[in-house]
C-alpha cells in the first residue's frame, strides 16, 4: 500500500512538532532545577511576618546585593519563599527600560538568580 505524499507530509509535520514540544519542556524543567538552592529551606505554608523572623540578612543588605549585580531602579522588592527557598526578589529597571528579577539568599546574601525580562 503507497501512502499519498500529503499524507506523509502530515505526519512528518506532525512528529516535528511532538519533538519539539518535547525538547522545550525538557529545557523549561532543567531551567527549573538549574535554579541554586539558597542557604534557608522552608517548608509548607508560612505568613509574610513569619518569613522576616527566618531571614539571616536585613532587607537593605539585600538591596544593596541587588543593585551592586543590576544597576538601575528598584521597581518592586518581596520576600518570599520559592522552590522552598527564601529569597529577597527585586525587579530593577535599568535605563534602557529593560526590567531584571535579582534573587537574593535571605540567609547569605548571595545572588541566586538574575533574569532579565
Amino acid at each position: 500500500m503507497k501512502l499519498p505524499p500529503v499524507f506523509l507530509a502530515v505526519a512528518f509535520t506532525a512528529l516535528l512538532g511532538l519533538v519539539a514540544a518535547s525538547a522545550a519542556a525538557k529545557d523549561e524543567d532543567s531551567d527549573h532545577d538549574s535554579k541554586a538552592a539558597g542557604s534557608i529551606q522552608v517548608q509548607g505554608r508560612h505568613k509574610r511576618a513569619e518569613l522576616v523572623t527566618l531571614a539571616r540578612i536585613s532587607f537593605d543588605d539585600a538591596l544593596k546585593a541587588a543593585e551592586a549585580r543590576v544597576p538601575g531602579s528598584v521597581i518592586k522588592a518581596e520576600l518570599e519563599a520559592e522552590h522552598h527557598t527564601l529569597m529577597y526578589s527585586f525587579e530593577i529597571a535599568a535605563a534602557d527600560k529593560t526590567v531584571t528579577e535579582v534573587e537574593i539568599d535571605a540567609g547569605n546574601g548571595q545572588v541566586l538568580d538574575v533574569d532579565r525580562d
